[in-house]
């Protein structure tokens, strides 16, 4: 299944939080917030440990409330001496749903601005990673739904500090198993150290196994003793990303990837071939779904609640991104269809507030007028503009990113440990030793050696002016899709072509467009006019896959951010993090086999 059980909100009498599956409870009796201080702080020797660094990562393992995040985050915001970034990596089998989140922190009301924050964001129950930013993003918490023994080896990142914070060893055996035990000490760094409130034979004996040398200390509350340690090995320094990157292509890709470099510390000069930027007026976002749950499905929706967190938080700070979330009505195009439509949200058990099957009189109530029948509803399901996505972005990355427009790279030459972009007359645009080719089809011209098989598929949509008689309440899509846009009129789309290099919006495209808009809501397009319509033409990058491109090439120093397809909304935020958080050696948001899925090198193999 899909979705991950819920925790059930439980407390003793004395009212702390408490697991009848695990019979256990969730923190000591003394004080959840107390006991996070002295154990997983004071036994990490936080916030000493983390003065002076840029980045700095904690593990853990059994996120539970959250406790020990928000004291760590709390001890993050008053430290004057603290990491620029603070990576916080949890793995949590039985998550608590949102209201219960809620409920089981009210009570803390230190930490109440910190736990508003969280669960406003808090994801639905769907297993596998979320990554969540606060603070600006300096706040970064990768939590993962599932079990330890499952998701740990696909995690890629090195932990400066291990919080060990399970049920009872006794109750929960397999979290403090010694296999669980030697991959903390893979994701440890040499020099990293660890803190547990458990002092069981055990756990002291998997740890040492493990490379860790560990001594007892005095514990909390009614627990005398605790364990502090640390990894044994020659300690390294931490690894520094590029301080500045040339990417290649100032489209949906190449924009947000340069924002992600700005947000971990690195300079972006972002080249484009265009003096001016064009697109469509807006774009949906939705999510992958399918029978067999394959992985274009399983890595769209760590994709999707990503890029949905990531377009709020730019609304929110005041970067004026047109974006609503309305929700997406997908509307099967058949009765076969709508049965598969169906038998997949009945095997996969998705959260009703990520995808529901509705029949078609409910799909009539969500749109709000007629629809050709049952379909999909995406309840967060979204629009943006990406013209204003890409103002955005560049606002918030600010100084970090100079932006060159009107300059075509016609190739790439090696220099020493530098690259360097050239123009038709051999003169250099941009040097750096770390490029990113974001630049659409147009990648597979600059570096044929990476055998990416890019197609460039030639995509049309259509303007409808303002009319009362075409109220819709949400986003429609199935036979292409319609939107609203945010100064009244809708946004039709889209054809899809191949082989056709034409850039001119054309009448028959949008006719074809009426087409399909009239067949999902019967009499939308009453009265309109081909002829007389406005639009816009792009050309999509697609991958036989369809799974888009994010990664280091074979050739050092060169990496790609392309084949979004039509889904550019829904892989570039996920898709850029990915890359920036590989080039700082910082956790990466994906598992280890989903990076690999959608790396350039997988057409190498």
């Amino acid at each position: 299944m899909i979705s991950i059980p819920a925790a059930k909100l439980e407390r003793t009498n004395a009212g702390t939080p408490f697991s009848s599956e695990f019979g256990d409870i969730y923190h000591s009796e003394h004080g959840g917030l107390a006991q996070s201080r002295h154990v997983f702080l004071g036994g990490n020797a936080l916030p000493q440990r983390w003065q002076g660094r840029d980045s700095f990562t904690i593990l853990e393992t059994g996120f539970g409330l959250g406790l020990n995040f928000l004291a760590a985050w709390q001890a993050w915001r008053e430290d004057p001496q603290r990491p620029r970034r603070l990576h916080f990596v949890s793995v949590e089998r039985t998550p608590f749903t949102r209201a219960d989140m809620v409920a089981a922190l009210a009570s803390f009301a230190e930490l109440a601005p910190l736990a508003r924050a969280l669960t406003d964001v808090w994801p639905p129950l769907l297993a596998g990673f979320h990554r969540l930013h606060f603070d600006g993003g300096n706040v970064i918490l990768t939590i993962v739904f599932g079990d330890a023994a499952e998701h740990l080896p696909q995690l890629v990142a090195l932990a400066d500090a291990l919080f060990l914070d399970g049920f009872s060893p006794r109750r929960n055996p397999g979290v403090w198993s010694p296999e669980v035990v030697r991959e903390l000490a893979r994701l440890a760094r040499p020099g990293a150290t660890m803190a547990t409130w458990t002092v069981a034979s055990g756990v002291r004996s998997a740890l040492a196994g493990a490379g860790f040398h560990v001594e007892r200390r005095a514990g909390f509350g009614n627990k005398h003793e605790m364990l502090a340690g640390y990894r044994q090995g020659e300690p390294e320094a931490a690894r520094a990303g590029p301080r500045s990157v040339a990417v290649i292509g100032g489209g949906l890709a190449g924009t947000i990837t340069a924002e992600r470099l700005a947000a971990h510390g690195m300079d972006a000069l972002l080249v484009e071939a265009r003096d001016a930027r064009s697109a469509a007026a807006v774009s949906l976002l939705r999510p992958i779904a399918n029978l067999r749950d394959a992985l274009n499905a399983r890595v769209s929706r760590t994709a999707f609640l990503y890029a949905m967190q990531h377009y709020r938080a730019l609304q929110q700070d005041g970067y004026h991104l047109q974006w609503d979330h309305p929700g997406v009505l997908q509307l099967a195009s058949s009765s076969e269809e709508a049965a598969r439509f169906e038998a997949i949200v009945n095997s996969h058990g998705y959260p009703p507030e990520f995808l529901q099957f509705v029949d078609a009189q409910r799909a009539r109530e969500i749109a709000g007028r007629e629809v050709r029948g049952p379909g999909w509803w995406f309840e967060r399901g979204a629009m943006v503009s990406p013209e204003s996505l890409a103002l955005a972005s560049l606002a918030r990355a600010d100084s970090k990113v100079t932006r060159v427009a009107g300059k075509r790279v016609e190739r790439l030459e090696r220099e020493g440990a530098q690259w360097r972009a050239l123009d038709a007359s051999g003169r250099v645009i941009a040097e750096a030793a770390t490029m990113v080719l974001a630049n659409a089809f147009d990648a597979k011209r600059l570096l044929p050696q990476a055998r990416l098989p890019l197609s460039a598929v030639r995509g049309q949509v259509t303007y409808l002016p303002p009319d009362p008689a075409r109220k819709l309440d949400v986003i429609v899509s199935g036979s292409g899709y319609v939107a609203p846009m945010p100064g009244g009129g809708f946004c039709v789309g889209a054809s899809y072509q191949h082989d056709d290099p034409d850039t001119n919006v054309r009448a028959d495209d949008h006719h074809g467009n009426l087409e399909r808009a009239e067949s999902m809501l019967p009499g939308f397009t009453a009265g309109l006019d081909a002829r007389e319509l406005t639009g816009w033409t792009g050309f999509r990058t697609t991958v036989p896959d369809r799974l888009p491109i994010f990664g280091a090439t074979e050739v050092e120093g060169l990496h790609v951010a392309t084949g979004l397809g039509s889904r550019g909304l829904l892989w570039s935020p996920l898709g850029a993090e990915l890359l920036a958080c590989q080039l700082s050696s910082e956790p990466l948001p994906l598992p280890r086999d989903h990076a690999g899925a959608i790396s350039p090198k997988r057409f190498l193999s």
